[in-house]
């Protein structure tokens, strides 16, 4: 079982009127799971799918046969967190055209398992390299990956909140597994747009070194606000203390 320092944030920022991120962690596994969803929709839509999203998923979890493994575990639960999401929304006329996006985490042992729809991000910092695990599904993204647009130019462009993928815009979504070895020394930062739209990645790198999850919780959220603030803003830091080794060699994989 690995030891886990574990710290969570969130924020509604400076011109939002109401916090449409959610965040939650569970045990699970005699591991932890930790997920931040974003919601987006118009009134109080966005809080509404976001909340749905986490609260599925931990209902969904929690029901799943040990016989099927963490990664089609954590598929199946954000499927039907993005089947309620869809079906509130085509039923509930105030809520209509909700969604949210939705990135899950699971560390047991030495195995890290996550799943992912939309553009918050998971980075797993290591030996002080800074890698970024998920994919963004977003507009800009995609004419990064064509060559169209650079990473710098993406970063400012007017549809960079483009969403390619969200939870509740259809009834079957594509989901982001991965799976990795993780080593004591390693942290995990997970955070909705809101943080890493406005917090370039070197100043993550930086703050979660040099303080321990909590702390490094607040900072960034305060570095988010000093640069505006513009966006509700959630942050995730699990920092790997201890964790058995992994029962052979380390491996990636990224697959849909």
């Amino acid at each position: 079982m690995a030891e886990i320092d574990f710290a969570q944030l969130t924020d509604i920022g400076c011109a939002r009127s109401g916090n449409e991120d959610a965040v939650g962690s569970w045990p699970y596994e005699e591991g932890l799971v930790f997920a931040v969803a974003d919601g987006l929709g118009g009134a109080a839509a966005g809080e509404e799918a976001s909340a749905l999203a986490l609260e599925v998923v931990g209902r969904e979890l929690d029901r799943a046969p040990g016989s099927w493994g963490t990664p089609k575990a954590l598929r199946r639960a954000v499927q039907e967190a993005n089947l309620a999401i869809y079906q509130k929304s085509v039923t509930v006329p105030e809520l209509r055209g909700m969604g949210t996006t939705l990135t899950i985490s699971a560390v047991m042992g030495s195995t890290l398992v996550a799943a992912h729809v939309g553009d918050c991000r998971l980075l797993l910092l290591r030996e002080g390299v800074s890698r970024q695990l998920t994919k963004d599904h977003t507009w800009v993204q995609e004419q990064v990956a064509y060559g169209i647009l650079s990473p710098e130019e993406a970063r400012t462009h007017p549809r960079r909140n483009m969403l390619t993928r969200s939870l509740g815009r259809e009834l079957i979504v594509g989901i982001d597994v991965l799976t990795i070895e993780l080593q004591a020394g390693d942290i995990l930062v997970q955070c909705s747009d809101g943080v890493h739209g406005f917090v370039a990645e070197s100043t993550i790198v930086e703050v979660v070194r040099a303080h321990p999850p909590e702390r490094a919780c607040r900072l960034l959220i305060d570095r988010g606000i000093e640069e505006g603030g513009e966006d509700n803003l959630s942050v995730q830091i699990a920092a790997v203390v201890s964790c058995p080794p992994p029962a052979g060699r380390r491996w990636w994989r990224l697959g849909r």
